[in-house]
């Protein structure tokens, strides 16, 4: 009998304590997606600097939208919280936060602070997205996207599934902070802006500090990550101009890379090398020539080699005009010189921007797809 009645008990707790959950569950606001834009009113010394917009999926199943968008003005992330807080019926809560939307305009005069802000807050991880967007964040997360109903979820899968293929890069915050406070690299974030029923990766945002100086576009960018390091995925589609080539016009090719490796040589503080190693197949070529001669091929293999070369030290003389080094060069250099000497070297302002760095580019042919 008391065996009966202590398991009628335990059965009546589990009961209550699942329906608890479901009705906390229901109250609370997971906060995916947060984007903070710059207020440009003439009041917005005395309303608040920030815009602050953000996203949370609904959960109850009487729910008409499968989100919820608050935005309101505020002087800080905190405050804007809270203002937003009183607009909603549930309890905003952080912990789910993936993604953190900048807009370039307010990513122009610095996020240290907020970005900051998102650091002391022990709910939030330190694998959030970092993101720079080209327009505003308010209206990109309140566009309507109908094959992408849930904008959160489609913003961070998108950033998560191009930076793995294609041209952008997956900033965490841990990532931003790292370069940030690292006197050897700055940072780098994806570049998005909004389409007329899309969302679009528009290259790499690269920072000076926390102040974004200058976007990559996503051809750009392809190169750029190879410079930065180890790189697999994606495409390169260049203009060619073979020897032997009886077909002239529009001649083109594109180069799937899949693997690329680079090493940096420190000759001396103002003289560096990267040296680049890049293989991957060909997948399409509008030419007539037989790919599987060798001749061909090693002519293809220097062409390719010297596209990548020019486009490298386009980037590099972008990132020197702007005295931003995104690629960690002052990390070799800081590694080949003593303590003493690097704290009295003005890298990022004088020794940076003057110094002689050269890209060798070594392109490998492994195979030809699916053309002749």
């Amino acid at each position: 009998m008391r065996k009966l009645i202590l398991l009628q008990y335990l059965l009546v707790v589990l009961v209550t304590t699942g329906c608890a959950q479901d009705r906390i569950v229901e109250e609370l606001g997971f906060i995916h997606s947060i984007g903070y834009d710059l207020n440009e009113a003439e009041n917005a010394k005395k309303e608040g600097v920030l815009i602050i917009t953000a996203a949370f999926p609904q959960v109850a199943p009487t729910a008409k939208s499968d989100r919820e968008i608050l935005t309101t003005i505020a002087h800080t992330s905190k405050e804007g919280k809270e203002i937003m807080a009183r607009k909603t019926e549930r309890i905003l809560v952080s912990g789910q936060l993936r993604t953190a939307l900048f807009s370039n305009q307010l990513a122009e005069i610095g996020i240290l602070d907020t970005i900051d802000t998102l650091k002391r807050d022990h709910t939030i991880g330190l694998n959030v997205k970092i993101i720079t967007v080209n327009g505003s964040t308010k209206e990109l997360l309140f566009g309507e996207y109908p094959n992408h109903p849930r904008t959160d979820r489609y913003i961070y899968e998108l950033i998560e599934k191009d930076a793995q293929t294609h041209v952008t890069v997956d900033t965490s915050l841990y990532h931003f902070l790292r370069d940030y406070h690292d006197d050897g690299i700055d940072p780098i974030t994806p570049y998005i802006k909004q389409g007329s029923d899309e969302i679009i990766i528009d290259g790499i945002a690269l920072y000076k500090g926390d102040r974004f100086v200058y976007n990559l576009d996503p051809k750009a960018s392809r190169v750029f990550k190879m410079l930065h390091g180890e790189y697999l995925g994606g495409d390169i589609t260049t203009e060619i101009n073979l020897k032997n080539e009886e077909k002239k016009a529009y001649l083109y090719i594109t180069f799937s890379t899949l693997e690329s490796s680079r090493k940096v040589d420190v000759q001396s503080p103002s003289q560096i090398t990267i040296n680049i190693e890049v293989k991957g197949d060909i997948e399409e070529y509008t030419g007539q020539l037989e790919l599987s001669d060798d001749e061909v091929q090693k002519e293809i293999e220097r062409k390719l080699a010297k596209f990548i070369e020019k486009s490298s030290e386009k980037i590099i003389e972008i990132m020197q005009e702007y005295h931003v080094d995104n690629l960690g060069i002052g990390q070799y250099v800081r590694n080949s010189c003593n303590y003493k000497e690097w704290k009295e070297m003005n890298w990022s302002e004088e020794v940076y921007p003057e110094a002689e760095i050269n890209v060798n580019v070594i392109a490998k042919l492994k195979g030809f797809g699916s053309v002749k």
